[in-house]
């Protein structure tokens, strides 16, 4: 069975040559919001007062979810949903694509451009995919949603990949199902949240080095 992270890289990955539509921070928050959306519908850990409390240690057998499961019910402190969206990134995309390649459903492709090797991932079995979107597209249609289907639409949302995985939906109607379905996953939330803390931390990196190295120049000069 494809984990909520599973299904989150596949929609991520273009059809025509298996790269990813959105960038590796917001992929990478999007899994790891989508292993601990798999931990709550697994009823492994809950929401409580907006903090993170593991309920259940019992493994599940994915080597991702129960090292994540490990590592909250083992944590002193009961974290934020977004600072354990940050804390499992690191590595997620990497494995999980590794997983789709073990069991047939993508395959790898090498690219070298000069000095440097390049790995895309192209489908090798769509029938996954093919079914993961007519789940989906059924429900951004009207059909009921089951808490599956509005897990990963609130992440793929977060991660802003909704407009590029279903560009043939009206962005007016796809807003309108996608709020409608998403509004109550904490999990979406705390996706949107790491990605934002992240992105500001990036800028003010970036303009600290900016600035060092303008003051050199200024100092040099």
């Amino acid at each position: 069975m494809l984990t909520l992270a599973d299904e989150l890289l596949l929609l991520a990955l273009r059809e025509q040559d298996g790269s990813a539509m959105i960038g590796s921070t917001d992929l990478a928050c999007g899994m790891a919001g989508a292993l601990l959306a798999e931990l709550a519908l697994a009823e492994r850990v809950q929401l409580v007062d907006g903090r993170v409390v593991a309920v259940d240690p019992s493994p599940l057998g994915d080597p991702d979810l129960d090292a994540l499961l490990a590592r909250i019910t083992a944590d002193g402190r009961r974290r934020k949903a977004e600072q354990w969206v940050d804390r499992a990134r690191a590595g997620i995309r990497k494995r999980r694509l590794a997983r789709l390649v073990a069991i047939g459903i993508l395959g790898t492709r090498e690219h070298r451009v000069l000095v440097f090797r390049h790995t895309t991932y192209p489908e090798r079995d769509p029938r996954p995919e093919q079914e993961l979107r007519a789940r989906l597209r059924a429900v951004l249609g009207g059909a009921p949603a089951d808490e599956r289907s509005s897990a990963l639409l609130a992440i793929v949302h977060a991660c802003r990949l909704d407009r590029k995985a279903f560009p043939d939906v009206d962005r007016q109607v796809l807003r309108r199902r996608v709020k409608e379905i998403t509004e109550e996953q904490w999990a979406g939330r705390a996706v949107a949240k790491a990605i934002a803390a992240i992105q500001l931390a990036v800028v003010a990196a970036t303009s600290a080095a900016v600035a060092a190295t303008n003051a050199s120049t200024v100092a040099g000069g």
